[in-house]
């Protein structure tokens, strides 16, 4: 029988660059603008290694990238606007070139390479979008956008992820567009919905007969149940 895997997410370096997975990986498409109708002729790892420092250097790693059994089976893609030149081909970019912005959330994970049941995938990119608004709330963000793509947007780039899909995942229209709208998602209302979550679990614990809550310790170190 197989051992326990190892699972790591690790913040998005220029040495990791090369460990982004996917269809199109390495992949330039939100780091780059076309050029007079073609790409620039740039070797896609030298772009993104060289963007990944940029960023860093301005504002903090851009993402995070995850593994298992050190194998890269994902990778999340997350920075503010002024460093995504892509968003200027969309018509729902973003006015504020601070906002922050889910770049891209990719899996590369065989089914059940995650989770051993054939959810894998699905899984992983429910943890990679949590790693995105962790980083936000690290950084003292309130919100998380991303320009998505409906059925409509026939040439949907493979890095561009699918509305439906972030919708179910707690993200509103935040300004609508029939093929690329861009959507949010409040981190204050994660946190708000967080709290009073463990806040319900508490009162409903207290209401069992022998079962005693865990002391509730505040800041000036007194506790009570």
């Amino acid at each position: 029988m197989p051992g326990p895997r190892t699972r790591e997410l690790l913040p998005l370096t220029p040495e990791r660059v090369g460990d982004l997975v996917g269809s199109c990986a390495p992949c330039t498409f939100w780091q780059t603008v076309p050029h007079n109708g073609h790409g620039r002729p740039t070797d896609p790892l030298e772009l993104l290694a060289a963007w990944v420092e940029q960023v860093t250097a301005d504002w903090g790693p851009p993402g995070r990238v995850a593994y298992v059994d050190g194998r890269a089976v994902g990778h999340v893609v997350v920075a503010p606007a002024r460093h995504v030149p892509r968003l200027a081909a969309f018509p729902t970019s973003p006015s504020d070139p601070a906002t922050l912005m889910l770049v891209t959330a990719v899996t590369g994970d065989p089914a059940g390479a995650v989770d051993g049941a054939g959810r894998g995938g699905k899984a992983l990119r429910k943890v990679l979008v949590q790693a995105a608004a962790k980083e936000a709330l690290n950084h003292r963000v309130r919100a998380l956008d991303v320009v998505a793509a409906r059925p409509l947007a026939v040439h949907r780039h493979a890095c561009v992820l699918e509305a439906h899909l972030l919708e179910d995942a707690g993200f509103h229209v935040e300004r609508d567009h029939p093929t690329y709208p861009r959507l949010r998602i409040d981190l204050r209302t994660l946190v708000t919905i967080r709290d009073e979550a463990a806040e319900a679990v508490r009162r409903a614990l207290a209401k069992v007969p022998g079962v005693r809550p865990v002391p509730e310790t505040h800041p000036n170190g007194s506790s009570h149940a």
